[in-house]
């Protein structure tokens, strides 16, 4: 005692706690969820493994904290919701979100999918409360526990962020930024209504922050991304073939300030360094989770070191407990839903398309469309259109010969399986020259045709052997037998993804007199019910010319 006390007043310090020069933390990510409750699997370099699942993502986000209880944070990079399975989409994501609450994820940038069914229903994702339409699959649903960033995603009638742009954690006495971005064509190619948002360039959102937070004294700075690229030739998830694709130029112009970039959107995994800047990305849909570990200068506050990865979500691991539970109470509950009767169909409703791009399907679904605003409250229509596969329509509507008595019977996951992307119908006023010029867009500007299904009494011609954007006829363009009035004006419905520009019909922006009131799915059912056992419609709506 007497010589430790001698060796202090000494001014001995040896025996004192010393700081370490340096600090580890770590940065655990995630891009692409789409409320991927199931398991899935991954690539490895032994080949494909079972993997994935939300319930073993947790499991391995608690298992790899564990190394650094205090120094880590969890992110995603955006598409946590929507474009998923049946069962989140009849749940409107709601176990999505709340999976990824028990997950403690601490922030998300937005993504594309994030917009599917407009602002307002993104904005429950955030705040919580029940479906306007379909009240709550969870109850209480309260939703996300974590912000979602979106610094380059812009209210036009401010100026300002329409989400928060950035957070700052203090992670071991290290003060961490964290910005999240979009791609910048994000509402553009969003079915639902987003006005007034608008989505700038990503870069520039990310260096105007970058500098903001330097002036706060945040010297660590990390970007979510939802844009990528892909490993040229293909790769496996911890490597780095010749990467190409958007998030190459546009992390190349990032303030050197960015210390890590997570990324996401293309769904191809990657581990690559752009200007020194670890950039990352996962398979998505829960198969990996990235781990980026960076060693910061304590003086500086600036990463001097960085490791990155992918890590498989193995199944050699229990899996969390809460969530599995979660899984399976909504497992149940979307069952229910799915086997809900509708109607029955006399046959197969296909994609099948005969010379002149016509589809039954395609013109049964414009048909409910018109059926369903054609009421002076739902929007008067007259003319009703409806995009290609691919483009609103899911798949086939069959009879299926298993021997069931009822194998023509149509249920609510059949009918879902349709008309999967729970777009609102827009019924608008058009001209009868914009109706010519929305007709010409089904090949003007496009890559490959993309002919519109299109409700009964509406018909037209056009000639293959003319060039692209002059194939119309405007003589043959007819309503009940009348040829359309360039000068006169139409009420004309469609998906909120094409009546937002979508697929390049972009005079559809031009529509006035807009009104939203029907939901693409109850408009096929309503049709479905009041016509069981529905008829096939006949083809030769459209004609075709060489």
């Amino acid at each position: 005692m007497r010589n430790l006390l001698a060796a202090l007043l000494l001014g001995g310090t040896a025996l004192l706690p010393v700081k370490a020069d340096t600090v580890d933390i770590q940065l655990l990510g995630i891009n692409d969820f789409h409320s991927a409750l199931p398991t899935s699997f991954a690539m490895t370099p032994g080949g494909p493994v079972e993997a994935g699942g939300a319930e073993y993502l947790a499991a391995h986000f608690d298992r790899l904290q564990r190394e650094n209880p205090e120094g880590t944070l969890r992110l995603a990079a955006g598409d946590n919701i929507s474009s998923s399975t049946m069962n989140a989409t009849l749940q409107h994501d709601e176990p999505g979100i709340e999976a990824l609450n028990l997950m403690r994820l601490d922030a998300s940038s937005v993504g594309n999918h994030e917009f599917d069914e407009g602002v307002a229903e993104l904005r429950r994702m955030e705040n919580g409360g029940c479906h306007p339409i379909d009240g709550c699959a969870r109850p209480n649903f309260k939703g996300a526990s974590f912000p979602y960033l979106g610094a380059n995603i812009v209210d036009t009638t401010t100026g300002k962020p329409a989400f928060a742009p950035y957070i700052v954690k203090e992670l071991k006495g290290i003060k961490v930024g964290v910005i999240g971005v979009s791609y910048k064509n994000t509402l553009k190619e969003a079915p639902g209504p987003t006005t007034p948002l608008e989505a700038r360039d990503e870069a520039q959102a990310v260096n105007a922050y970058a500098a903001e937070l330097k002036a706060k004294g945040v010297r660590t700075i990390v970007v979510l991304i939802h844009q990528g690229g892909g490993q040229t030739g293909g790769g496996l998830p911890n490597q780095c073939n010749n990467l190409a694709g958007p998030i190459k130029d546009i992390v190349a112009k990032f303030d050197p300030e960015v210390d890590a970039v997570i990324s996401g959107h293309t769904h191809n995994p990657y581990i690559c360094e752009i200007n020194g800047i670890p950039v990352t990305q996962t398979s998505g849909h829960t198969r990996e989770l990235t781990r980026i570990k960076l060693t910061i200068d304590r003086a500086t506050g600036n990463p001097t070191a960085h490791q990155a990865e992918n890590i498989t979500v193995t199944h050699d691991i229990e899996p969390n407990g809460a969530i599995a539970a979660l899984r399976r109470e909504s497992d149940q509950y979307a069952q229910r839903l799915l086997d809900r009767p509708v109607g029955l169909i006399h046959r197969d409703l296909t994609t099948i398309r005969n010379a002149a791009g016509e589809s039954t399907i395609a013109h049964a679904l414009a048909d409910g469309r018109l059926a369903a605003t054609s009421s002076p409250e739902t929007g008067g229509a007259q003319i009703a259109i409806q995009p290609p596969y691919g483009g609103g329509i899911g798949g086939d509507l069959l009879v299926h010969p298993t021997g069931n008595e009822m194998s023509n019977l149509v249920t609510h996951g059949k009918a879902l399986r349709v008309v999967p992307f729970s777009n609102m119908l827009v019924t608008m006023t058009l001209t009868g020259a914009q109706v010519e010029r929305l007709l010409e867009q089904q090949w003007c500007g496009q890559s490959t045709a993309r002919v519109l299904g299109v409700s009964k009494g509406f018909t037209f011609t056009y000639d293959n052997a003319k060039p692209a954007c002059d194939k119309i006829d405007p003589a043959t363009i007819k309503l009940n037998g009348a040829v359309v009035n360039p000068a006169g004006r139409y009420r004309v419905t469609a998906n909120s993804f094409i009546a937002t520009g979508g697929d390049g019909f972009s005079v559809l922006t031009e529509g006035t007199e807009r009104v939203e009131k029907v939901r693409d799915i109850e408009a096929f059912e309503s049709h479905i019910r009041a016509n069981t056992p529905l008829q096939p419609p006949a083809l030769g709506r459209i004609t075709r010319l060489n």
